[in-house]
This record gives C-alpha cells, structure tokens and sequence, in this order.
C-alpha cells in the first residue's frame, strides 16, 4: 500500500501544472517569438530579393504604426516629392520635349525614394527596437484578445447573464484595458519575461525573485476575483486555457523557492 501511495504521489507530481508558467499553449509561446529582422538592402539585392518587402504584420512594426499606415504615407511621399516637369515652351508648344531629362528626372526621383522606403521599413521595424517597445506591442496585443470591447462580440453569454447592450451602465469610451482578463494576460507576460531573466541570472538574482513571487501572487488574486466574479464561466475559462493554468494554480497555495 505505502509504495502504490507513492507511486500515485509521484503521477499526481509530475501531471501536475507549474502554477508559475503554466503549459505551452498558442497564446503563451507566441510571446517568445521574437520579430523577423529585416535583411540589409545590399544582401537583399545579391541574393534577388526584394528589398522593399516589409512587415505585413502589425506585430511586427514599431511606433504604434500598421502597415496601411506605412504604405499610405509612402504613397503620399511619392506624390508629393514627385517632380514637376513642364512639357510646353515658351510659345506654349509641346513639340519639343526635352524627353531625356524627363526621364533622368522620373529615375532619380524613383531611387531616393526607394532608398527612402528601405530605410523607413528598417527604422519602424520592432526586431530594432527596444525591451520595452516589445512589452508595450506584447501588452496590446492582450488587450486586442482580451478586452471585453471584443470578448463581448464573440464570446458566447453564459446562461442567464444579463446582455450588455440592454445595461444601464455609460458606454466605454475606446478599448477595454482594465479588465480583469487583460491584466491576468499582461501579468503572464511579465512573469514569463522575468522567469526567463532568473534562468540566465541564477538564484543569486534575490530582487528579481522577489519580483516574481509578488506577480505570481497577483494574477492568483486576480483570477480569484474573476472565477468569483463570473462564476467560473465563459471569460473565467477562455483565459484559463489562454495561459495554460489550470484550478491549483488559483485557489492552491503557490510554493516559490
């Protein structure tokens, strides 16, 4: 009997979920996947790439700006460095058109403003960009999959919960960043960038430590107060299974050494 107790001890222990890291889900590692660079123009051009080719991903750009912006302001640079090129005489003739400096003019114009578009591309990337332009596109992010401004479109209501169209409550005025949801997934970000730090610092690193029991022990409040706020329903779940916790990770005691 004492050896069948142990053997079920040491299953329960190692199907267990680490209340500090969770599992491996879609949500958590796409964190740890850092932006593409993007190549140097003269490697681009000698292995024929484009070099024009920028991010299509608004994850991937700096600044708060997308890609429609970029390419919107690249357009309204063209047209406006565009040069002004007066195709009649004197005698307002246009016989004779001087067709080879247009055409020097046309080209010129088209590679500064290519180098300047390469340029830009590379400036506005996020793989150039700090620690904290990281945290802050990694942070809205949360917010885009998160916030109720867009978890109350598409998840389903639970059963009995009043709509909150029909609630008598003011209309939030831009996006949800306060919600319970958003900040249990901005505290998993933090934690798991710091849980990466103490890898490579050691034990040694006692601040930071400390750092990490006291997020670790506010998301726990945190999801306390959301699994009894909804009742362990729709919300309470979704973000459960976003950051791969599971029930020991909130209501059990979490032991950091």
């Amino acid at each position: 009997n004492l050896e069948k107790r142990k053997e079920r001890k040491k299953e329960r222990l190692s199907s267990r979920i680490d209340p500090v890291l969770g599992t491996d889900t879609k949500f958590v590692e796409s964190f740890d996947v850092q932006p593409p660079p993007l190549p140097p123009v003269d490697w681009a051009r000698a292995n024929d790439v484009n070099p024009l080719t920028g991010h299509k991903e608004k994850t991937h750009l700096n600044h708060y700006l997308t890609p429609e912006d970029l390419a919107e302001g690249f357009e309204r640079s063209r047209r406006l460095t565009k040069p002004y090129i007066d195709n009649l005489t004197e005698s307002g003739s246009a016989d004779f058109i001087d067709t080879e400096k247009e055409e020097n003019l046309i080209s010129a114009h088209e590679k500064a403003h290519n180098r300047a578009v390469a340029a830009i591309q590379r400036i506005t990337s996020l793989s150039v960009g700090s620690r904290s332009d990281k945290m802050r596109v990694q942070k809205a992010r949360c917010i885009d999959l998160f916030g109720r401004h867009v978890t109350d479109k598409t998840l389903p209501r639970d059963p009995g919960a009043p709509d909150p169209a029909e609630s008598n409550k003011t209309p939030r005025a831009g996006p949800d960043t306060g919600s319970s949801e958003v900040q249990v997934a901005i505290l998993t970000v933090k934690i798991r960038n710091l849980a990466r730090h103490l890898e490579l610092k050691g034990p040694t690193d006692k601040h930071n430590k400390r750092n990490l029991r006291l997020l670790v022990h506010k998301r726990q409040k945190l999801l306390k107060y959301l699994k009894r706020k909804e009742k362990g329903g729709v919300r309470w779940r979704n973000v459960m299974e976003a950051i791969g916790l599971d029930d020991d990770a909130v209501q059990g005691e979490i032991m950091m050494r």
